[in-house]
């Protein structure tokens, strides 16, 4: 059978503990190859005998990214590719179609793996009520690209979909705060979104975001409001003058908005 050397990764080589046989859950140890599609198989080549799939969480640095299209290095991406990247006479659709039945995939679809698709969340209402929702996010793996999620393509990703382009991601996910005091709020975003960076061993996901801890928030106090003196009195009976906000339950406090200092309660002057 006949598949581009482009497309392969030949003579790959594990001690064991890393892979285990997919029909049976045996440990796997000894020569591999990988294909362009994220699978990987026993045997230095497609060529050996008795070659079987192997499954585990694939090491970063053994990745295989397809390299990249060009009018000399080409090679079909799909079934009945309108414009097949080798050489007519080296590609053989029957060989293609058959290499796809012996390792059970439609041999029909002519479909190529999609790239996931940038996406701009909204919290519902629900949202809303519980304070919360979650957020979906991929970085490159060679670059300091980032792009927001749906739901669905996150999980196409994780799952390793033979429908979405997933080893050139990394997925990952926030718990974004939507309600709660305004100081809180972009502190626990601004946190949440340090972990991410953390666990994923990778920065600049602070300027994707645009340091905008507070977005979707939607404030129910009243903020940044000033009174010369002639609105409120302080618990000591003082007149006050400066900026003050005002609380849900109606309740004016000192501050710009609630946790950025005292918080000092006022008392409404109504004569």
């Amino acid at each position: 059978m006949y598949i581009p050397k482009n497309r392969i990764r030949e003579n790959l080589y594990t001690p064991g503990n890393e892979y285990v046989i997919k029909a049976t859950g045996e440990n796997y140890s000894g020569f591999y190859h990988s294909l362009w599609n994220g699978r990987f198989y026993t045997g230095k080549t497609v060529n050996d005998s008795n070659v079987r799939e192997i499954v585990t969480e694939v090491p970063k640095d053994i990745l295989f990214t397809p390299p990249e299209l060009n009018e000399v290095n080409r090679i079909a991406l799909f079934l009945n590719d309108p414009d097949p990247i080798v050489p007519e006479g080296q590609w053989i659709q029957k060989d293609v179609q058959t290499f796809l039945s012996l390792n059970k995939e439609d041999i029909t679809d002519d479909q190529p793996r999609r790239m996931p698709k940038e996406y701009y969340a909204s919290p519902t209402e629900d949202d809303y009520k519980l304070g919360s929702f979650t957020r979906y996010f991929i970085v490159k793996v060679n670059e300091l690209q980032y792009m927001e999620l749906s739901l669905k393509d996150y999980k196409d990703i994780t799952k390793r979909s033979n429908k979405v382009v997933w080893e050139l991601f990394t997925p990952f996910k926030i718990q974004w705060t939507i309600d709660g005091v305004e100081s809180n709020v972009f502190d626990i975003n601004r946190d949440q979104v340090l972990i991410a960076q953390q666990k994923i061993n990778r920065v600049g996901l602070t300027e994707y975001l645009r340091n905008d801890y507070l977005q979707f928030y939607v404030s129910k106090n009243i903020n940044n409001q000033y009174t010369n003196g002639d609105d409120y009195t302080l618990p000591s009976g003082l007149n006050y003058q400066g900026l003050y906000h005002i609380m849900p339950n109606g309740q004016a406090m000192t501050g710009r908005f609630h946790g950025e200092a005292d918080d000092i309660p006022l008392t409404r002057i109504t004569s």
